[in-house]
């Protein structure tokens, strides 16, 4: 990570910064109550599950959106040069700024005009992020998979500073409004500004799959969204704390407490995962989302147990972000397009499962007593569980096996190395086993200093050959001193020359 921070630092801050100010934008928009206004609010009247109706609203509507760029996708002749303009951007902005004021007069003359509008509110908030999600989808999917890895938990860290320090230090809402518009508003500016062209792998010779198949993919993928964000849902609203008034208790702590641990797991995941895709999701989010039943199911009427209930789910909330966003990319990366079908689908599919958790979750809370409470819940987590069962391990969204080209265990070290190797094995693999012959690599070494000379990051060679980060390390630097080069450049240049003389 300190690698990448080094050699990322000025192309984020260029580049992506803006992806993390519009994720605190739908945090502080969304999962606090930034835009109310409680102080202005008659004595005694509840406020518990407003913004919840909200959320709901904005779910409804974020679907819609997805749904209008799978239409795109679906009927122009170029659909990703739709996000490369600065129309998108702009109609973003609009949304956002709009959705935000509506909320926050919603919120100041609470209660008489709030349910009159809070669906205007909710509906262009809504459509504001499906747009942002396809904006920022398109940029990060441009990045190789080491970049990825850095913007996106990064991007996702400085969204909780921002969001723990301006609800901290909130002032009243009309303050917290305009830092809310000037910050979607350099969000947008970022999103649409030119793009740097990310760099392209020094050898091309093999061909990275793109989903085995397209349809079936992308209903796994959306299916396992949907579920993973009706649980979220209807979990934030039976679980959340029922302290009216208080931002810190009932918002800031839990959250901001859930968004340190979320960083934490994360990055042991970038540390130890054989690969990270979108089945991280469901790696981290199913056994989050078991374990905050128990508080629940130990005490519901304990307000500190509800609490804790809260935290665990956000957590589990998180895990479905960064599985989402770190294997959507990647992916959209490898297959080299789709970005307005991709994103709009799990636009689609969030915002669907938002909505049917909410709908779902007010329903129960509004109707039923504890004991019809755990009933559906129950009945929920069973619904998720087999969902994930049936499509999260679809292989579908294991990225590529190691190639044949690639493969070298099983088969004779210095077969084929005496020139070249054979005349039709792709050129990066040829000059791998030139590597292998004259310094001794192991097969597995050889597998690796194929994909390094390719040009790959490690995190691409890490998911190619499902092995963990460390073990991809203590390869390269064995392949460096094997071959006395200190550098991915240098081995690329000592393969070319070791190439060039053999062939001559």
């Amino acid at each position: 990570m300190r690698e990448y921070c080094v050699r990322y630092k000025s192309l984020y801050l260029r580049e992506t910064l803006g992806f993390a100010l519009f994720l605190a934008w739908v945090f502080c928009s969304l999962f606090g109550c930034g835009l109310a206004s409680y102080e202005n609010s008659p004595v005694g009247v509840t406020t518990v599950y407003n913004l919840e109706h909200v959320w709901m609203v904005s779910g409804l509507f974020e679907a819609l959106g997805g749904l209008a760029g799978i239409v795109a996708a679906r009927f122009h002749p170029a659909p990703d040069r739709l996000l490369h303009g600065r129309t998108v951007g702009v109609l973003a902005l609009l949304c956002a700024v709009a959705g935000n004021y509506v909320t926050m007069v919603a919120w100041a003359d609470f209660p008489g005009l709030f349910w009159q509008l809070y669906p205007v509110g909710g509906a262009l908030t809504g459509l504001a992020i499906a747009l942002f999600v396809a904006l920022w989808g398109a940029r990060l999917g441009s990045y190789d998979e080491a970049y990825t890895e850095f913007a996106v938990p990064l991007s996702f860290t400085l969204a909780f500073a921002l969001y723990f320090v301006l609800l901290l230090t909130k002032q009243g809402h009309e303050p917290f409004f305009i830092a809310l518009a000037v910050m979607i508003a350099a969000s947008a500016f970022f999103a649409v500004r030119g793009r740097a062209d990310s760099a392209a792998p020094a050898c091309t010779a093999r061909r990275d799959a793109p989903w085995t198949d397209g349809r079936q993919g992308l209903l796994s993928f959306a299916v396992l969204v949907v579920v993973s964000w009706v649980q979220v849902a209807f979990f934030r609203i039976i679980s959340t704390p029922e302290l009216t008034g208080d931002r810190f208790t009932h918002y800031l702590l839990p959250f901001s407490f859930a968004c340190v641990l979320s960083l934490v797991m994360f990055l042991l995941c970038l540390r130890m995962s054989r690969y990270l895709n979108i089945s991280l999701a469901y790696r981290w989010s199913l056994p989050l989302f078991m374990l905050s039943y128990l508080p629940l199911f130990a005490d519901y009427g304990n307000p500190e147990l509800r609490m804790l209930a809260y935290v665990i789910n956000f957590l589990g909330m998180f895990g479905v972000q960064f599985g989402c966003w770190i294997g959507i990319c990647k992916h959209l990366h490898r297959s080299n397009g789709g970005a307005l079908r991709l994103f709009g689908t799990y636009a689609l599919a969030e915002g669907i499962g938002i909505f049917a958790g909410c709908i779902i979750g007010l329903y129960v809370m509004g109707s039923m007593d504890e004991h019809g409470m755990m009933q559906v819940s129950i009945g929920l987590m069973a619904a998720v569980i087999f969902a994930a069962m049936v499509t999260g391990f679809n292989p579908t969204w294991v990225f590529s096996r190691p190639s044949e080209g690639h493969a070298t265990q099983g088969s004779d070290p210095l077969e084929g190395t005496s020139g070249a190797g054979r005349p039709d094995a792709p050129p990066c693999l040829q000059e791998a086993r030139t590597l292998q012959a004259a310094y001794g690599l192991t097969n597995r070494e050889t597998d690796v200093a194929v994909l390094l000379l390719e040009g790959r990051s490690r995190p691409f060679i890490r998911d190619e050959l499902v092995v963990s980060i460390n073990t991809v390390s203590t390869h390269v630097r064995s392949i460096f001193a094997k071959c006395g080069v200190h550098s991915q450049q240098e081995l690329m240049v000592l393969a070319r020359n070791a190439r060039s003389a053999n062939e001559d």
